[in-house]
């Protein structure tokens, strides 16, 4: 049936035309911004996915130059740590030239304070983004010093949402070479040790010099031989302490030849096995030096008689008593030997080149005419031979300090240049993640684009004849 009023073949065709045109413009769209999902009506999980690493790759480029800006920063201050290092062994060799007969020390003076002037000028000038790590002043009056600066090395998402970000230190205070600010360093105390006065195997009781040359370096502790002797600390506490076949028992394997390992396990088994009134479990040990002497130190680091040890012989039984294990043959209450710890203290420092030191009282990279510089110039006679030597010596404690410096910063640089290519790698996986999410295949969608352009003519063909339909039925009437 023909109607007039409803031409359903027409309509037919429209809504057609109207489903490749729709298509026709998405695969337009795609083609034009290279993107399949390009707004979230297109793939509101993957759009909302690929906006979340987008901006985590926004925020991974400000961490990328953060790492630059740090890594200029520490290049800067390595560069002015190896100018200064040159400085500081050219300085050097003018000090030992100083040491030979008839050289003009005031002349070398002025060498040296040239030197000075321009370690100080290398130090002022190794500035990188308004940051310099080698001039500082630490004064607490100075809010914009940081005793360690933080390099931004990283970021990280939680679950949650929460946002927290990594740091690479850069310990300012370990490589400064000069601080207006002068400050307090606490000086650690040493604990109290006292030493044998020969190598163990040296003793008599240890037979350095036996026709049996298996016993040579070992101990005969079998049947009546004995050694006895007290320890004494500076808090009082005190206790003998005796090696015989009974006490050897347990530490050694051959009580007639005794080894030195043997020999100390003993008397720190006896020490932690204490039970005096006054024990000394967990205060002294027993051990050998690099020279082989038997030592005992001290736990205690304080001041007085804080950190104190004593050895005193006591009297030892047996035919052949083996009294002496480097600690004097003599009689019982005799031949006491003591040694003392240093107590902790506080020093004034500055940086690496102007702290004074103790010995000298010159500073290295003293500038200028002042009490702290080093002045070579008035050293005469023997005394002044020494005070040159005492300086050589500090300088040569400036290079290390120095040398450690830079060995520091070259590990911060390490440290830093490898997380920029990890950040710029992870940008890359980034950027591959959001490829992956929301960019169109070209080569499908402009094969598709040309199959719509074609369904697109056919539709409006078919379109134009639907409606060409009515214009039939009126020829019916004329």
């Amino acid at each position: 049936m023909t109607s007039l009023l409803t031409n359903i073949s027409a309509m037919t065709a429209l809504t057609t035309l109207k489903s490749i045109n729709t298509n026709l413009d998405a695969t337009s769209n795609r083609v034009s911004t290279g993107q399949r999902v390009s707004t979230a009506s297109d793939n509101a999980a993957y759009w909302s996915i690929a906006t979340t690493v987008r901006t985590d790759n926004a925020s991974l480029s400000a961490v990328k130059d953060s790492l630059g800006l740090g890594s200029s920063a520490v290049d800067t201050a390595y560069n002015g740590l190896n100018s200064v290092l040159a400085d500081l062994q050219n300085m050097r060799a003018k000090l030992q030239t100083a040491l030979q007969p008839g050289v003009d020390r005031a002349k070398v003076q002025t060498e040296i304070k040239a030197i000075q002037d321009k370690m100080k000028a290398t130090a002022d000038s190794s500035t990188s983004s308004g940051q310099n790590w080698l001039s500082v002043d630490s004064s607490p009056s100075n809010t914009a010093y940081q005793a360690t600066q933080n390099v931004v090395a990283g970021f990280s998402r939680s679950t949650s949402g929460t946002v927290s970000f990594s740091m690479i230190g850069v310990d300012v205070n370990a490589v400064k070479l000069y601080d207006v600010n002068s400050s307090s360093i606490t000086t650690a105390a040493t604990a109290g040790q006292v030493f044998g006065t020969t190598s163990l195997t040296g003793t008599t009781a240890f037979r350095p010099a036996d026709a049996t040359v298996a016993n040579r370096g070992t101990a005969d502790f079998s049947g009546t031989n004995e050694v006895a002797f007290s320890l004494s600390l500076g808090d009082g506490s005190t206790a003998t302490i005796t090696l015989n076949s009974s006490t050897m028992a347990s530490a050694a394997a051959n009580l007639a030849r005794v080894t030195t390992t043997e020999f100390l396990n003993a008397i720190n088994n006896q020490i932690s096995a204490d039970t005096t009134a006054t024990p000394l479990a967990g205060k002294v040990t027993a051990s050998l030096d690099a020279s082989g002497r038997l030592t005992f130190t001290s736990t205690a680091k304080g001041s007085g008689t804080d950190a104190q040890v004593t050895v005193q012989n006591v009297a030892a039984s047996g035919s052949n008593a083996l009294i002496d294990v480097g600690f004097g043959t003599g009689t019982a209450g005799t031949d006491a030997r003591t040694g003392k710890g240093s107590a902790a203290g506080t020093a004034v420092g500055k940086g690496i080149l102007d702290t004074v030191d103790s010995t000298t009282g010159y500073s290295v990279g003293g500038v200028g005419v002042s009490s702290t510089a080093i002045d070579i110039s008035g050293l005469v006679g023997t005394s002044g031979d020494t005070t040159l030597r005492n300086i050589i010596t500090q300088v040569e404690k400036a290079i290390a300090k120095v040398t450690d410096a830079g060995t520091k910063l070259g590990a911060s640089k390490t440290q830093i240049d490898g997380q920029k290519t990890f950040v710029d790698s992870l940008m890359k996986a980034n950027d591959r993640t959001i490829g992956i999410l929301v960019d169109a295949d070209i080569e499908e969608e402009s094969t598709k684009l040309k199959a719509l352009q074609t369904q697109q003519q056919l539709a409006v063909q078919a379109l134009s004849i639907a409606n060409s339909g009515s214009q039939n039925v009126l020829s019916l009437f004329r």
